[in-house]
C-alpha cells in the first residue's frame, strides 16, 4: 500500500502545484491613469532673413531711374486657432523712412505648398504702399504651418520706385536709407 500511496501522493501534489501555477499566471492586475492632452493656441512668425537691398539706377543717359524689385524674402508662420477663428499677417514700417519722392510697396504671393498644410489664408491681390501703420497682407489664416525651409512660406516682393518722375524727380536725393519692415501675425479674431 505504501507503494501505491507514494505515487498517488506525488501525482496529487504535482496536480495541485500545476493548478496553482496556472491560477497564478492567469491573474491580471490592472491600473488606470487619466492622461490629459492639450493643444494650445499659438502664433509663430519668422522670415528667412534674406537680405533685401535695392538701388534706383539708370542704365541709359538721359533716362530717369527705373523701379526696382526684390523677391528674396519669405515669411513663415505656424498658427493654431480655436474653432473657425482666423488671423492676419500685417506689415508696416517700424523705423526709418522711405526717401522723399519715392514709394516702397509690398505684395505677398500665395504660400508655397511643398511643406505646408492647413488653412493658409489668402494674400492680398494688389500691392500696398508701406507706411508706419499695420496693413493686412494675408487674410483668413486658420490652423496651419507654412514649412520651415528657406524658400517656404509667403514670398514677399518689395518694389521701390519714384512716385512721379515728371514732377518729383528733383526731390530725389542720393544716399543710403535703411527701413525696417515688421510683419505681425495677429491674434485670432475670437480675441477681438
Amino acid at each position: 500500500m505504501k507503494r501505491f500511496f507514494r505515487p498517488f501522493f506525488i501525482f496529487t501534489l504535482l496536480f495541485v502545484w500545476r493548478g496553482m501555477l496556472l491560477q497564478v499566471s492567469a491573474q491580471n492586475w490592472v491600473a488606470g491613469q487619466n492622461v490629459t492632452l492639450n493643444v494650445n493656441d499659438y502664433a509663430l512668425i519668422a522670415t528667412n532673413n534674406a537680405p533685401v537691398s535695392m538701388s534706383l539706377t539708370s542704365a541709359t543717359a538721359g533716362a530717369a531711374v527705373t523701379q526696382v524689385s526684390n523677391s528674396s524674402l519669405y515669411v513663415k508662420i505656424s498658427s493654431r486657432v480655436p474653432g473657425n477663428t482666423r488671423r492676419q499677417i500685417t506689415a508696416r514700417i517700424s523705423s526709418g523712412s522711405v526717401p522723399t519722392a519715392t514709394t516702397l510697396t509690398l505684395l505677398p504671393a500665395a504660400c508655397t505648398t511643398t511643406n505646408s498644410g492647413g488653412v493658409l489664408g489668402t494674400p492680398i491681390s494688389s500691392a500696398i504702399t508701406l507706411t508706419g501703420s499695420d496693413q493686412p497682407i494675408v487674410n483668413q489664416i486658420g490652423t496651419c504651418y507654412t514649412g520651415a525651409g528657406n524658400t517656404d512660406g509667403y514670398q514677399i516682393t518689395f518694389t521701390w520706385r519714384v512716385v512721379n518722375p515728371t514732377t518729383s524727380y528733383q526731390q530725389l536725393a542720393s544716399g543710403s536709407y535703411n527701413v525696417t519692415v515688421v510683419f505681425t501675425l495677429t491674434a485670432h479674431d475670437g480675441n477681438n
